[in-house]
């Protein structure tokens, strides 16, 4: 019995084979990594958009219940751009809001907040609303 015919290796095709397959295996998942990266900044930003949204929503309403009256229009924040607390990559935000009188009912008044941004994925969006009503509009 003859010890080197009894084993048996790989071939250099079969090992060539191989890391074909599993460079294609790699590449794919870098790709999947590279979106879910990508996906997971949008919703880190969008959760900040939609948190700038709702503080400015917060102050508007306060505001208004204090007794300051705001006419029907759109309005630019003089601080853009604009930053969440704690931001390290700038500010990146661009926040409006729109006063609409009558709106949804007479004696009311639509407040829609929003905070705009853009990333190499394009220009995004967010918007919120409030009512308020008093009996003085």
């Amino acid at each position: 019995m003859n010890l080197v015919e009894d084993r048996r290796g790989f071939s250099l095709v079969e090992v060539l084979i191989a890391m074909v397959v599993l460079s294609i295996a790699m590449m794919g998942l870098a790709t999947l990594q590279t979106r879910c990266i990508r996906s997971n900044d949008l919703a880190n930003r969008t959760t900040q958009a939609a948190n700038l949204a709702q503080v400015k929503l917060e102050e508007l309403l306060f505001r208004d219940a204090e007794g300051e009256h705001f006419a029907a229009g759109v309005y630019a924040d003089d601080e853009n751009p604009v930053s969440t607390p704690g931001d390290d990559q700038g500010a990146i935000f661009t926040r409006s809001w729109e006063f609409i009188d009558d709106s949804p009912v007479p004696a009311a008044k639509t407040i829609i907040i929003t905070v705009t941004w853009e990333d190499i994925m394009g220009e995004h969006k967010v918007e919120i609303e409030g009512v308020t009503t008093h009996a003085s509009y």
